[in-house]
């Protein structure tokens, strides 16, 4: 039996008197992929913010592999982190940015560069190691941020609009990696997005509409339930 490795309770959650987050509760298995549809200020952003403590708790209970996000340190050594905006120092190169993180973790450099080995070659970064940030393209940064987020190895992979402002080529080469990463690794992870080509029809799913999750399970098995042929009627029927 599968077990949780996310479990998202009955969150509320507030800017002042604006409340945009409506007893929210969802969970993601071990070892799956995991699509927050919303459009943009549907509440993704917060949902993000929230688990990896930028934002601090209200209302709820947020468990990380069996720990309390409220116990800072053991909840967030499990998740690896792909913000929206980017994240790496342009002025640092590509190693140098990978061993700062890792020295962050308590790692040295060798450690480092030993615990991801294996996905520089799979997200063909070998030839880049020694080039300064500000000098690569925009895929390129950010499958190098991707590749940090894998240093302390973690069982949650969390990734905000991953792709935004990529051209097509470069956005589904990084899908495929995490697709493949899932399989390969046994990780979970939480795709947050707006794009509907982003998302397969076997994926879990939750879809989230101006602060509330309005429909959850596996896309096909919500397509169904609805008796919609695609994605995108069965978003705009749920929506509306």
């Amino acid at each position: 039996m599968s077990k949780n490795i996310l479990n998202f309770k009955n969150i509320d959650f507030s800017y002042g008197k604006k409340e945009v987050l409506k007893n929210i509760s969802f969970s993601i298995e071990e070892g799956s992929f995991f699509v927050l549809l919303g459009l943009n200020g549907a509440g993704k952003s917060t949902i993000f913010s929230l688990i990896t403590r930028l934002l601090n708790l209200q209302k709820g209970e947020i468990i990380i592999n069996s720990h309390s996000i409220k116990d800072y340190s053991k909840a967030l050594k499990d998740i690896g982190i792909v913000f929206q905006e980017p994240s790496l120092d342009l002025d640092l190169t590509v190693k140098q940015n990978l061993y700062f993180y890792g020295s962050l973790k308590g790692l040295s450099f060798k450690e480092t560069m030993k615990s991801i080995e294996s996905e520089i070659t799979k997200l063909e970064l070998e030839d880049i190691l020694n080039t300064e940030v500000r000098n690569l393209n925009g895929g390129h940064r950010r499958r190098v941020e991707i590749l940090r987020a894998l240093i302390n190895k973690p069982k949650l992979l969390l990734l905000d609009e991953a792709t935004v402002g990529l051209d097509l080529k470069s956005r589904f080469d990084i899908l495929d990696y995490v697709r493949e990463l899932v399989k390969r690794e046994d990780l979970s992870v939480l795709w947050i997005t707006h794009l509907f080509d982003e998302v397969n029809e076997d994926d879990d799913i939750a879809f989230i509409k101006s602060g509330e999750i309005i429909e959850n399970g596996i896309v096909k098995e919500v397509m169904s339930k609805y008796d919609k042929e695609n994605l995108v009627d069965t978003f705009n029927y749920l929506v509306r």
